[in-house]
């Protein structure tokens, strides 16, 4: 879940304009890919080239964004979110043995939050301000309603977050740099986001999966990943795809839902409560990335 509006370059008045310039390589020539997005020819970058305000983006994150927009009911995963969290605070305690402070952009309600708990200091932010109440109220973990951007923490973290996060952001070299400064030396940045030059993606075009804007700006390859955490200063990248869990009854309702002669056999299936359970699933199309900042040692 995205945790700000901020368009990616350029500003006229208030109405967010786009911009030729990739925000990971800085080129400044791109080409047309599928409609409506561009591609950089120098890093392979792909992002929407879209004329929007800031209110119209944060008009996207309401709570019908995870009831029934995006999600058909983000709650009704957390089983298979759970898992695929427990999994993720095992790697970070792993790379932090000793704990530390963590903070988690874009923290919905805070599932990820609560598993990072038996191993941190962890606490977080989103806008969707019905997603954070939850959080606060049913899993009694420390979120806030805010924008990261116009957070000052007033201490480094040892840890920071942005799960299925940064391909919604306008501008998300901004929130990566300010982690960046956030982080304590040796600390470590992790995020999820699609990998638009996976094979998968490839093969399916304009049909692919992750391709919706304006809720999905920004499409990573490996490379433009690379290329901008570098440019930005962190050392240490590791970019792995990892099998996620999925909850059937929503892949099922993505896939029968909507169409008309298998939409009956869904409402069925979904009745009898048959699409209940969650399953592992790797297309090796979605990116887990981690990056340091460089220890003080290394930066002297």
């Amino acid at each position: 879940m995205p945790d700000a509006a901020h368009n990616q370059i350029s500003q006229n008045g208030d109405t967010m304009t786009p911009d030729t310039r990739c925000v990971c390589c800085l080129g400044e020539t791109c080409v047309p890919y599928y409609a409506g997005l561009v591609r950089c020819t120098n890093c392979t970058h792909v992002w929407a080239n879209l004329t929007w305000t800031p209110d119209m983006f944060r008009a996207l994150y309401t709570s019908n964004y995870f009831k029934g927009g995006e999600y058909a009911d983000y709650e009704q995963e957390e089983t298979a979110l759970r898992l695929n969290f427990r999994r993720r605070v095992r790697d970070l305690a792993a790379r932090h043995p000793n704990g530390g402070r963590l903070w988690e952009v874009g923290c919905a309600y805070g599932f990820f939050l609560q598993e990072a708990a038996a191993c941190f200091e962890a606490a977080g932010c989103d806008v969707a301000e019905a997603a954070v109440q939850s959080a606060f109220e049913k899993r009694r973990v420390n979120a806030r309603t805010l924008n990261y951007l116009d957070y000052a923490p007033e201490y480094p973290f040892d840890v920071l977050c942005l799960w299925d996060v940064i391909e919604h952001l306008p501008a998300p070299h901004h929130f990566l740099e300010k982690a960046y400064n956030d982080l304590e030396p040796g600390g470590t940045l992790a995020l999820s986001t699609g990998d638009i030059g996976s094979l998968c993606a490839r093969l399916r075009g304009r049909r692919w999966r992750q391709i919706h804007p304006p809720t999905h700006v920004h499409y990573f390859t490996r490379h433009s990943m690379t290329t901008l955490l570098t440019r930005l200063g962190y050392t240490d990248i590791t970019i792995r795809h990892h099998a996620f869990w999925r909850n059937m009854d929503t892949v099922a309702e993505k896939l029968l839902a909507n169409h008309f002669a298998l939409a009956p056999v869904y409402r069925v299936l979904h009745t009898l409560r048959l699409l209940n359970f969650t399953f592992p699933l790797n297309l090796f199309d979605l990116m887990t990335v981690y990056a340091h900042k460089p220890s003080r040692q290394t930066q002297q």
